[in-house]
């Protein structure tokens, strides 16, 4: 066990020299989706003698000789297992990616591994929804919480926009996605963002002022754990239990802000059925459900779970108890 640990933090000093020597270095990048990612890939394959720059290797994931790296940064990743040698060239293991002039850690591309850890549009337009709700309330939220925080990018971003919340906790019943956010947040500076294993609330105490979640929303058939929501609701088992659970862990007056992605059937929308069966009686809620992307994720529509929807959309849930 204790050599684990080593690893685990001789690793985590590595990944922190990284992001550093990167942020020396005005390293910029920004995650986009696996498939134009592809697209990229697919197109430097046909581009011969290309300079390689820290971009196509921390960024596009690109092959790379020892002799792009600067000999200290090569020997301090492949000393921590944080490079790969495979057909006679090198790959990182790792990503990283810019938000707000934030880097963070995220897993290689492709993220097909159980544990990955995924960074992409959806952590942007989060972070940017968040920012614009927050921004019109006026009681601070002293103790909040981010559920599936993955990288932590959203609770970092907003930790840095509103240095009046205190205390964030972020939850992720990923140990891999604990560790980035135990380095991201390190990284940033902050001491007010407390990595914690859970499932949902499962190892979480206490109520909070605000709570914030992008959980996995679609149906995954190999259950990756930051894309899969569920098999009921059409994806979005996930989603709902997140409102379900949180209404009982909130304070007066505190709020639940959920960004997640909704599989819409020809003939209703199951996930906002149930969220009004669950709501509506409740005269001390105050809720809406909000359309803010018709169509996301297009190609999903071709797999066979999907064959009775006839688009994703991306939705904003916000729910506020009334004192």
């Amino acid at each position: 066990m204790n050599q684990i640990l080593d690893v685990e933090t001789t690793q985590q000093q590595a990944l922190l020299f990284l992001l550093d020597y990167l942020k020396q270095k005005d390293y910029h990048f920004i995650a986009i989706t696996p498939l134009s990612h592809q697209r990229i890939l697919d197109r430097n394959n046909n581009t011969k003698n290309k300079d390689i720059t820290l971009r196509d290797i921390f960024g596009w994931n690109l092959a790379f000789a020892e002799t792009d790296l600067e000999p200290s940064l090569f020997a301090i990743l492949k000393k921590n297992q944080l490079i790969r040698f495979q057909d006679g060239q090198w790959f990182s293991h790792v990503r990283v990616a810019s938000q707000d002039d934030q880097l963070f850690i995220h897993s290689s591309f492709p993220t097909v591994q159980q544990d990955a850890v995924f960074f992409g549009p959806d952590t942007y337009r989060f972070v940017y929804h968040l920012k614009q709700y927050l921004a019109g309330k006026p009681q601070p939220f002293k103790r909040s919480l981010e559920l599936c925080c993955g990288t932590s990018a959203t609770a970092i971003s907003i930790a840095k926009h509103f240095p009046d919340l205190n205390e964030i906790m972020v939850a992720d019943l990923n140990p891999k996605a604990l560790l980035y956010s135990q380095i991201n947040a390190s990284f940033s500076g902050l001491n007010n963002i407390f990595p914690i294993y859970s499932n949902l609330f499962t190892n979480l105490e206490g109520k909070f002022d605000l709570i914030f979640a992008n959980p996995p929303y679609l149906i995954d058939p190999d259950q990756r754990q930051y894309r899969h929501g569920g098999n009921e609701l059409d994806g979005n088992e996930l989603s709902f239990n997140i409102v379900k659970q949180a209404m009982q862990r909130l304070n007066a007056q505190g709020c639940l802000f959920l960004y997640t992605g909704v599989a819409m059937r020809p003939n209703g929308n199951p996930f906002l059925e149930h969220l009004e069966k669950l709501l509506t009686p409740y005269s001390n809620i105050n809720w809406s459900y909000e359309e803010i992307d018709p169509d996301v994720f297009g190609e999903e529509l071709d797999e066979s779970a999907y064959q009775h929807i006839e688009r994703i959309a991306l939705v904003l849930v916000k729910l506020e108890m009334m004192g």
